[in-house]
């Protein structure tokens, strides 16, 4: 009887030890397996493969706990056939998306890399988009200009009928009010939540599939990897890490990336000691001026963005207690060189850049420089 139980019980962890076995296989109690497409750094984004669509659940970021939304992606075609029993309670999108609201300009340059501008049916806050084919767009009446991002004018949403509304979530915002009654799929921009350049950066693959472009969209991620490892890797071999601050105050606040954001993970991976690695959360931190005057004190390089030209004198007139840092000063006019548009799904080209100011021993030679020397 004892051999008899030993046998089915090394029968049972065989077939279990081979069903764990399987790569990119993910069981559910109450669906079908699917395969899980291998996302390597995005924390906060899971996508699996059924047959005949995609499972897309986004973790919400600032609740571990919690999910922030759940998609069922299939093929326009298929939209009459009847729905997985795992679609209930999750949003249905049908890809690939020909008339999208996207309220953002990064993700209006992404559609536009991975060939797809003309699937942008409506856009909001045009005065922040700095993309001659979006305000060309808008001109010929192509593209709808939905107004503030936060509360977009409704008829002319209506009026759109889009596939699906782009739009950036927040903590707190309250959701979506009267958007949510319109009966238009809601596709949660959360990739700026992301802990490191690359997770954000890999969000480039559930856009790509929510357009049609998965096979670009991968292409293009590969390319981004290889190339921000190798500059992680040639940084390493810097034989100092300067000190470094970043941005200025605004309204008696100095907004600051924590460490555990895409930003603090790229100045380490710069080559840099962020002078402020230990404040946590992946976004921006308010802190006083005067708490952050005492390590500022310290800097070798300080780096800032601004909407135009910024000079030293600016900056100690509008705050005279900043006067005695003496760091070298680097600044980027984002009004000028498209920084919000390229750098959150292109991080490799950030990262040339600031490895380059940081380090000028390396030999790097940056093809676009976001930053500049200040006066």
């Amino acid at each position: 009887m004892k051999h008899a139980i030993r046998i089915v019980l090394a029968l049972v962890l065989a077939i279990l030890g081979c069903t764990a076995c399987q790569p990119g296989r993910q069981q559910s109690a109450t669906a079908e397996p699917g395969d899980t497409i291998c996302l390597r750094y995005a924390r906060n984004l899971v996508m699996v493969q059924h047959d005949g669509y995609l499972e897309a659940t986004m973790r919400n970021p600032w609740d571990s706990t919690q999910l922030l939304h759940r998609y069922i992606i299939r093929q326009a075609e298929d939209s009459a056939s009847a729905l997985p029993a795992e679609a209930a309670g999750a949003t249905l999108v049908c890809a690939p998306l020909r008339r999208a609201a996207v309220f953002t300009s990064v993700h209006c340059a992404l559609l536009q890399e991975l060939g797809c501008p003309d699937a942008i049916g409506g856009i909001c806050e045009l005065e922040y988009i700095h993309l001659p084919f979006v305000h060309e767009g808008v001109a010929c009446g192509r593209i709808a200009n939905l107004g503030n991002g936060m509360s977009p004018d409704l008829e002319r949403v209506i009026q759109l009928q889009p596939d699906a509304l782009l739009p950036t979530p927040f903590e707190n915002s309250g959701g979506y009010g009267r958007l949510t009654r319109l009966g238009i799929p809601i596709v949660e921009c959360a990739d700026y939540m992301e802990r490191s350049p690359l997770g954000r950066a890999e969000w480039i693959r559930f856009y790509g599939r929510l357009f049609g472009r998965a096979r670009e969209a991968d292409s293009l991620f590969e390319s981004i990897e290889r190339r921000y490892l190798d500059l992680r890797r040639l940084a390493e071999t810097a034989s100092t890490r300067p000190r470094l601050i970043c941005e200025v105050p605004k309204s008696g606040y100095w907004y600051l990336p924590g460490g555990e954001s895409t930003m603090g993970q790229l100045y380490r991976d710069a080559g840099a000691d962020y002078l402020f690695s230990d404040l946590r959360g992946a976004g921006s931190v308010a802190m006083s001026i005067e708490r952050v005057l005492d390590r500022a004190m310290t800097a070798d390089v300080w780096i800032m963005k601004n909407n135009g030209v910024l000079t030293r004198r600016q900056i100690v007139a509008d705050c005279p207690t900043l006067r005695p840092i003496d760091a070298q000063m680097w600044f980027c006019d984002i009004g000028s060189n498209n920084y919000y548009e390229e750098t959150p799904f292109h991080p490799e080209r950030l990262l040339e850049d600031i490895i380059s100011l940081l380090h000028p021993e390396l030999g790097l030679h940056p093809e676009k420089s976001y930053f500049r020397p200040m006066e």
